[in-house]
């Protein structure tokens, strides 16, 4: 059917008449030839091997693609972007990328507020001391949060309203107020006895567990010897005893110089770990009385009321629910707290200075008259010899080198956040220093004037700020001697 003839190569050659037949010579000068497309041809196409060849073979090859599925890669792009970004954010640590005094540092001024009104959530940069909000376990921290679920939460809560009250009257009986057997709290619901109206407070101050209930003070003209309702010391691991023998010869007047109120380092003073008590702990307390209690020597009065564990919300339910009854009114309320938000919440700077602040405004409202001092937040131990910072010229851009950020893991709790949490403690502690220092009846106490000291941290001569490593039971608590020392300085400070 086609028409042509052979020539010497053996290839077929078609005659003028069927070229312009079916038009091929329409296609001279538009497709160069080539080898690759002759079917008659016993080579076959192969794409360069190498050589700038086979760059521009993969070029085109790409950029046919991106043409045909345009839509599809531009698509993919955004998506890479965009997942890029989220996981960059979530888990990059912002104290690595830049200075971490200046990453931690507290943007929003608090320190001009004059009530806990003018506290909001409106200003939060971020919640979590990573720059996110979701990388933590905040609570509010403008909302007072029990932790009744706990049973030794619950019970230790009992034993600091207890001695609240024991304390409470104390004051009442050496005071000209009136009688105390008829002072109550008709707004207060322990919720000790479900459906039953134990609110009161009789006897000599102290509240009572169900053992106490035999006793009926609901008798016309009763006395001391029937119907007066006494804790017994029964039933409450004797230290309702304990409390009785400690009100003992406190018939002349009594004056309440401070109450410490905060966490477990608080608690320490009462010798007591989540209610139980401690043999680390005895010697602590014994110390805290001597120096607390005029009857044993002390230059002061002072009860200590500290649950192991909890955050600024947690203490602002406890003062809010018993702790701080009416008509306990010592000279100063000395909190520390803040460190558990920080460490074991994750909270960011901003956070915990609000719940501190929080706190403080709570106090005030309801004791205008009474001072308030914010002990600092305490330093943590970070390495073995305690190196929390770089100081002078050699104040590098992260808080410590990586051959120094040997975490002390064996000693630290797993609950606790294992990073460098110094430059958030140095943040929190500048804002309420300067909150503080604008507001007439709250103080500010550093403790770093205790438990750091400068040195050189190397024979170049460098020089560091330590951890008073001596001085530390544990890389968040201090030991028997380091109390002994705050001690003796807090004396210094409410001497001034």
């Amino acid at each position: 059917l086609i028409r042509g003839r052979r020539n010497s190569s053996g290839r077929t050659e078609e005659s003028p008449a069927t070229m312009g037949e079916y038009g091929d010579n329409d296609l001279d000068g538009l497709v160069p030839p080539s080898s690759a497309l002759d079917i008659d041809s016993a080579e076959t196409y192969t794409p360069p091997t190498a050589g700038p060849g086979r760059l521009l073979f993969y070029a085109a090859t790409l950029q046919a693609f991106v043409i045909v599925y345009r839509t599809e890669v531009l698509l993919g792009g955004v998506l890479a972007v965009s997942l890029g970004v989220a996981f960059g954010s979530a888990y990059g640590h912002r104290h690595r990328k830049v200075n971490p005094f200046k990453a931690a540092h507290v943007h929003t001024d608090y320190s001009a507020i004059t009530s806990k009104y003018d506290l909001t959530l409106g200003k939060i940069d971020h919640w979590c001391i990573r720059g996110d909000d979701n990388n933590c376990r905040c609570e509010d921290p403008l909302v007072p949060m029990s932790k009744r679920s706990s049973h030794k939460w619950e019970e230790q809560h009992k034993e600091n309203i207890k001695l609240a009250q024991a304390t409470l009257m104390k004051i009442l009986k050496s005071s000209d107020g009136g009688s105390y057997e008829d002072y109550f709290f008709p707004d207060y619901d322990d919720l000790w006895l479900e459906g039953t109206n134990d609110d009161w407070v009789w006897g000599e101050g102290s509240r009572f567990y169900e053992d106490d209930a035999s006793f009926v003070p609901f008798v016309e003209n009763y006395s001391s010897e029937e119907g007066f309702m006494e804790d017994d010391g029964y039933g409450d691991e004797g230290r309702g005893q304990q409390r009785r023998k400690a009100q003992e010869g406190t018939e002349g007047d009594y004056e309440l110089d401070v109450v410490f109120v905060g966490d477990s380092i608080t608690e320490q003073r009462q010798g007591t770990r989540k209610g139980e008590p401690l043999v680390d702990y005895t010697g602590i307390k014994e110390v805290f009385d001597r120096t607390f209690t005029k009857e044993k020597g002390g230059d002061y009065n002072g009860i200590a009321l500290g649950i192991d564990g909890d955050t600024s919300p947690q203490l602002l339910w406890r003062l809010m629910n018993g702790e701080m009854p009416d008509g306990l009114d010592p000279k100063v309320w000395w909190i520390g707290i803040g460190i558990n938000d920080l460490t074991i919440k994750g909270c960011s700077e901003e956070i915990v200075l609000l719940g501190i602040l929080r706190v403080v405004e709570e106090i005030q409202n309801r004791h205008p008259d009474d001072v308030v001092v914010i002990n600092s937040i305490l330093p943590i131990q970070r390495n073995e010899e305690g190196l929390l910072e770089h100081v002078g010229k050699h104040h590098e851009d992260i808080a410590l080198k990586k051959k120094e950020k040997d975490m002390a893991d064996n000693e630290m709790s797993s609950k606790r956040l294992h990073i460098d949490l110094w430059p958030s403690i140095v943040a929190i502690n500048e804002e309420l220093s300067k909150f503080a220092s604008k507001h007439h009846g709250v103080k500010f106490f550093d403790a770093d004037s205790v438990f750091t000291e400068e040195r050189t941290t190397d024979k170049k001569g460098v020089m560091g700020k330590y951890l008073k490593m001596d001085l530390m039971r544990d890389p968040v608590h201090p030991n028997l001697q380091g109390h002994k020392r705050w001690n003796n300085a807090i004396k210094k400070k409410l001497a001034s």
